[in-house]
């Protein structure tokens, strides 16, 4: 009897361990469902909606624990330091950080800094920060210079400086998309400078796709053989069409690093052009002209 008493014990012992080591409690499920105080409430860690299993379990350095605030879905801060997920952003000021856009929760700033996530931008003048276009969006500028979060996004966590679109002008930049935009000379693409484009001429379509007087643009980058003219997206279907003929698609001629450097329109041979239209009411990409029905871009 007293063997199965003491085997209970250790059981009991057990399991009361493993509970506390792996329940936590949301911090503030108004503000966010992704920071937990552990078990003990000596530690804070960045569980993504809460799924450690699948989405991570990061501990929070640092911290003093006693003067934990949630800010918004990815911010938080105690006393001394403010975090971006689970990483501590360098120089930020505690006193004065303040989150800007609560609906989206990447933009903050203090009086010395604003920061997407974690990364500040560089030689940004706070007082005349503003969003280029779109509220919350991927640029910004102040009164000299304009700035692409697009620049960030493929780094990995941690402090960055977000560096100027290189010439870019604040004063004659026009937000065309969250993607593109231009000042009275140049047009960029996610902070890239297109070089070729003409920035007068230059005008959005839809499906990524846009043209200056020259050019047909997909995803920032030339579309070749088209006339730009006289080139049209095709209503209801993945259709595209000029003077010379119908296109449907795209293929991309790839550098040696496997990113595309340019695309070249795929034609649908036999398409009358003058005459092309899609048949409603079909399946999807369905298709006809003067003499014949196309489906995904080749003749039926």
């Amino acid at each position: 009897m007293l063997t199965k008493i003491i085997i209970i014990g250790i059981v009991l012992v057990l399991a009361f361990g493993l509970y506390s080591c792996n329940t936590y409690k949301v911090i503030d499920k108004v503000k966010s469902d992704n920071y937990y105080y552990n078990f003990f409430k000596t530690e804070v860690h960045y569980i993504p909606m809460g799924n450690s299993f699948e989405l991570g379990n990061d501990k929070l350095d640092s911290l003093d624990i006693k003067t934990v605030e949630v800010l918004a879905s990815n911010y938080l801060k105690d006393k001394s330091h403010v975090y971006f997920k689970s990483v501590k952003i360098k120089n930020a000021d505690v006193h004065s950080f303040e989150i800007l856009c609560a609906n989206k929760g990447s933009f903050a700033k203090d009086k010395n800094r604003v920061y997407f996530e974690s990364h500040s931008f560089k030689d940004l003048d706070v007082a005349s920060f503003a969003f280029a276009g779109s509220t919350c969006g991927s640029t910004v500028k102040d009164k000299e210079h304009v700035y692409s979060t697009y620049t960030a996004h493929s780094f990995s966590e941690g402090n960055l400086v977000i560096a100027p679109i290189p010439h870019a002008h604040a004063a004659t930049y026009e937000y065309l998309n969250d993607a593109y935009g231009k000042d009275d000379s140049v047009v960029y693409y996610k902070g890239k400078a297109i070089a070729q484009a003409d920035a007068p001429t230059f005008t959005l379509m839809k499906d990524y796709y846009a043209k200056d007087r020259n050019t047909v643009y997909y995803d920032g980058l030339v579309v070749k053989g088209l006339d730009a003219a006289t080139f049209v997206l095709i209503e209801g279907g993945g259709y595209a069409k000029d003077k010379n003929g119908v296109y449907f698609g795209l293929d991309a001629s790839n550098g040696e690093d496997g990113n595309p450097l340019y695309y070249v329109a795929r034609i649908v041979t036999g398409a009358d052009a003058e005459t092309f239209t899609m048949v409603k009411g079909e399946k999807f990409d369905y298709a006809k002209d003067k003499t014949s029905y196309y489906w995904g871009g080749k003749k039926q």
